[in-house]
């Protein structure tokens, strides 16, 4: 820890009114260990930290602030401030906007995010998921520093930070607390649009195809997905149908009729993608109207997509 960091703390504390308590989880009461070595850092900066040192002998060392809430990280760099905001919650709770007033409600959850104490966006992101753990005590939030435990950051695939992790989603970069509320508090079919295009977005389409296909039948409003005039919105429904398609190409034939339906009142990109989509999710019986559209057609691009869909659905030999 910086000279820099440690005034931080220094001064931080002259706010408080009252000790604070919490635990240090480490394979080693000495200090040779790395936790067990910042909570005695910790102490000597503020005399109203009140630390239990616990001895473990298997998972992860951790700082535990609340039972729902861990710190598999030192805190420094950008991660401190965050981490002595939540110390303070202790004493005052949070002030927060209206996107936490119904956090009491949500269901039991387990949410972890990766950081690095480099990371530039890690501490707004903290700063957003914190207070949840005061608020509800059924969510269970774990933060994890890449840098101390590559290991965990490898099985769940991180490849940047901040990343938050629930069930099987994965969100990075710029995340939005209202998102990661909305898949958790609400059924599949009650996501909103804003949720849906996110995912699409930021490479997410493996993911909600997975949800799609274990619900048995698309999203009312999935052709707007697929129709959409932003191309990163578009390109991942693509993705998402192409992957459904080689689950379930039952499951993506369902998608014909809507598709068929855009095709004519788009514009010359869209209607190019989705004719593709044709292809990935058609019959051969979609085979006659591809024809008589490319007679109709004008543009080359569109005559090309057309020829590329006929020759992809005959050399899938689906009959119907």
């Amino acid at each position: 820890m910086t000279s820099l960091e440690m005034n931080r703390i220094e001064s931080w504390q002259k706010q408080l009114t009252q000790n604070i308590s919490f635990k240090i989880l480490s394979r080693n009461l000495s200090p040779d260990d790395q936790f067990y070595a910042y909570g005695h850092l910790l102490e000597s900066k503020c005399d109203q930290f009140k630390i239990d040192y616990q001895l473990i002998d298997k998972e992860l060392p951790e700082i535990q602030l609340k039972d729902n809430l861990h710190f598999h990280a030192l805190p420094e760099g950008t991660e401190l401030m965050p981490f002595l905001n939540a110390l303070m919650y202790n004493i005052q709770s949070p002030d927060l906007d209206s996107q936490y007033a119904d956090i009491h409600t949500l269901p039991l959850t387990y949410l972890t995010m990766f950081v690095s104490p480099h990371c530039p966006h890690c501490p707004t992101t903290l700063q957003q998921l914190l207070p949840l753990a005061w608020l509800n005590p059924e969510i269970h939030l774990t933060i994890i520093d890449v840098g101390l435990f590559p290991e965990k950051a490898e099985a769940h695939k991180i490849q940047s930070v901040p990343a938050i992790v629930y069930q099987n989603f994965l969100w990075t970069g710029q995340i939005k607390l209202s998102e990661i509320i909305d898949v958790i508090r609400n059924n599949p079919e009650q996501w909103q649009q804003e949720t849906l295009q996110r995912m699409l977005s930021e490479g997410k389409a493996e993911q909600l195809a997975e949800v799609i296909l274990e619900k048995g039948h698309f999203f009312d409003n999935f052709h707007q997905l697929m129709g959409h005039e932003l191309l990163s919105v578009r390109l991942g429904a693509m993705v998402c149908v192409e992957y459904i398609a080689d689950e379930n190409k039952e499951l993506a034939k369902t998608l014909c009729d809507k598709i068929w339906q855009m095709i004519p009142g788009s514009t010359i990109q869209v209607q190019g993608d989705l004719i593709y989509l044709m292809g990935v999710c058609g019959t051969i019986t979609h085979i006659s109207l591809l024809k008589e559209f490319l007679n109709q057609a004008e543009n080359p691009d569109i005559k090309d997509a057309i020829d590329e869909a006929i020759e992809t659905i005959q050399e899938s030999g689906e009959t119907e």
